[in-house]
């Protein structure tokens, strides 16, 4: 069998990766304009069903899950009163700094209890009997320490976010090739050295797993601290429609934290592609 020259090698599997990639756009444009599809569908038929209870045609009453026109309506009267894009940055900054404090130590009591096992058995039942509380238990304390300004909901966010990523991060740092790192102490690497070519990167996608699953849990206890004690963002939006019996408002409301997580959530698959882009996509997950 005559053997293809290095120029036909090459032709040949450029010609099935412009395939490759024509495939998966087709597939991707497929998939996309079945998403939209479905939401407009869905839409469509939500607008339809719902109404007036003495209206013809009306299948549920609007009071009780509203209207998409309804919806519309509310969120331009929010913009048109300059409410709408306050309460957004407000949510967004403290859920983000709270999810920032609570990264922070969360990678470095991670990393140092991941890296020292003895540590980490004197200390893991205590870690544990902690993560056991539940988080909502916690307010009144907080509230006593913080008061029930902004100080309160960070160090409630921070708790939650700590904890998922501690245990990622932790789980992460033990699963590094040990076999590896004792090799690297006989060539004398420094601990640096080992800690950012082998620790980090291998511990970097149980680190991304545990950001992925905990942005969005930071957005649920902020618009929680919200609707329990403050008077502005999307939280107090939402309870003030709610005991207004505005439904279009409370639907508004949900509709924003939903756009909002989608944005945090995409925010982190960007971080991801960017600090992993060096793994196949499959090996991501």
């Amino acid at each position: 069998m005559t053997a293809l020259p290095a120029d036909s090698k090459v032709e040949t599997g450029g010609v099935l990766a412009a395939k490759r990639r024509a495939v998966q756009r087709r597939y991707r444009t497929i998939v996309v304009t079945g998403q939209i599809a479905v939401g407009l569908s869905a839409l469509g038929i939500w607008e339809l069903a719902a109404g007036p209870r003495d209206a013809p045609g009306t299948l549920i009453d609007e009071f009780y899950i509203s209207r998409p026109s309804l919806i519309v309506d509310a969120l331009l009267r929010w913009n048109s009163q300059d409410i709408l894009w306050v309460s957004m940055f407000v949510t967004l900054q403290n859920t983000l700094l709270g999810f920032l404090i609570g990264v922070g130590l969360g990678l470095t009591a991670g990393f140092a209890l991941g890296t020292n096992r003895m540590l980490a058995e004197i200390l893991q039942p205590y870690i544990t009997a902690l993560y056991s509380i539940p988080r909502l238990a916690l307010v009144p304390l907080f509230m006593l320490w913080f008061g029930i300004g902004i100080g309160m909901k960070l160090a409630l966010i921070a708790s939650v976010v700590f904890f998922l990523i501690f245990y990622a991060t932790f789980a992460g740092v033990r699963e590094v090739d040990q076999e590896m790192l004792d090799k690297l102490r006989l060539m004398r690497a420094s601990w640096w050295g080992v800690t950012r070519k082998v620790t980090i990167p291998s511990a970097m996608t149980f680190i991304i797993s545990g950001l992925r699953i905990s942005l969005p849990y930071a957005l649920v206890v902020e618009v929680t601290a919200e609707m329990m004690s403050s008077n502005s963002g999307m939280g107090f939006l939402l309870i003030r429609s709610s005991s207004q019996f505005y439904t279009p408002g409370v639907f508004a409301a949900i509709f924003v934290m939903m756009v909002m997580g989608i944005v945090l959530t995409g925010g982190v698959a960007a971080l991801e592609k960017k600090l992993l882009g060096w793994k196949p996509a499959r090996e991501r997950d």
